[in-house]
């Protein structure tokens, strides 16, 4: 938590704090002299405000450990026993000082009386400040935690770009030279859709979302570039729903779509991969359907597909809403992605 809040919440503790003592006072006033009523008033709040700051500055991540938590709590008790004795001590010299002349019993029973109302109130002031200490280091380990899946977010990102570009820009551009002298036309299709792509990957993908549609239209840029490579049959990508203004999270389905090139084996038939899209009104749907080889059995391909990454990403990035399901059935690798959109 930045310091300033930090401070904001002290102040506001304190404030609070001041003014409910301050109103515990009016009782005593006229029945009281004025002066003795401040010195209650000054005393127990210096009191307070040194044992909760003890307490709010010793306390750290260290001590909240399992193994020194109960040292802790020992040490706190310890010393808020001993400390209250000193400060009542004090306040008997100020407050009522007619205590220092009574015998030793009734000294005694006089000092255990405002003893136990010092210890009250100490153990009031130390609870507080560990307990708003604790909560301040509990909400900075939180956002660390959320800085730290952030990150991972990004670096998982940076990952699947790296697997993605590679392979694919080879196999693009050897595509392009073949075509250059055999189909002009076809050549200069290519470049166009790859500079999309291109410019998609280099200015868009940075952000942590972008627009539906734009990820669409990446999809579509290099369906267009493997209807090249392959037959304009072999894949079907249909999109339903309204997809206006929906935000995803940057190559969101190349993974998959990636996958169904790169292991299936459905390039020799109509349609050898199918791609579904619906934009519902609270949640986003995508399937995808492709054939794969017959030796391909269903561990090696989860393995190769390095699944266990990409689960981890969309839990990172959509924790328990969100569904994924993946099949594979008479050599048709299904998988099904559901994401809810309401949160």
């Amino acid at each position: 938590m930045k310091k300033k809040y930090s401070i904001l919440l002290n102040i506001l503790y304190w404030s609070l704090t001041l003014i409910t003592m301050g109103l515990q006072t009016i009782p005593a006033i006229g029945k009281e002299p004025i002066n003795l009523v401040i010195l209650d008033y000054v005393i127990y709040t210096i009191s307070g405000i040194l044992i909760f700051y003890f307490f709010y500055f010793f306390i750290s991540k260290k001590y909240l450990q399992k193994k020194y938590a109960k040292y802790l709590i020992i040490l706190g008790l310890v010393f808020t026993v001993f400390y209250t004795m000193l400060a009542t001590i004090i306040y008997i010299f100020f407050v009522s000082y007619d205590a220092f002349s009574l015998s030793g019993k009734m000294f005694l029973l006089e000092y255990t009386k405002y003893y136990l109302q010092f210890l009250e109130a100490n153990f009031i002031f130390g609870l507080s400040g560990s307990l708003i200490k604790i909560a301040l280091l509990w909400y900075e380990s939180m956002i660390k935690q959320k800085e730290i899946e952030k990150k991972m977010v990004t670096d998982e990102l940076s990952l699947l770009k790296t697997q993605i570009n590679p392979e694919f820009l080879v196999s693009v551009l050897l595509e392009l030279k073949n075509r250059t002298e055999k189909s002009p036309d076809t050549a200069i299709y290519i470049i166009e859709n790859l500079s999309e792509i291109m410019s998609y990957m280099l200015y868009e993908t940075s952000a942590n979302k972008v627009l539906l549609d734009k990820e669409i239209n990446y999809i579509n840029n290099y369906l267009n570039l493997q209807r090249v490579r392959y037959s304009p049959d072999i894949i079907s990508f249909e999109v339903t729903g309204d997809t206006n203004g929906i935000m995803v999270p940057p190559l969101l389905f190349m993974p998959f779509i990636e996958n169904a090139f790169k292991y299936g084996d459905g390039f020799f038939q109509t349609p050898g991969i199918i791609i579904n899209l619906d934009a519902g009104k609270n949640n986003l749907s995508f399937e995808i359907i492709s054939h794969t080889k017959e030796n391909t059995g269903k561990n090696k391909h989860e393995d190769e597909f390095n699944i266990k990454s990409i689960k981890r990403r969309l839990d990172l990035l959509f924790g328990n809403n969100y569904s994924m399901e993946l099949t594979n059935d008479d050599n048709k690798y299904i998988t099904k992605l559901n994401i809810n959109l309401t949160t």
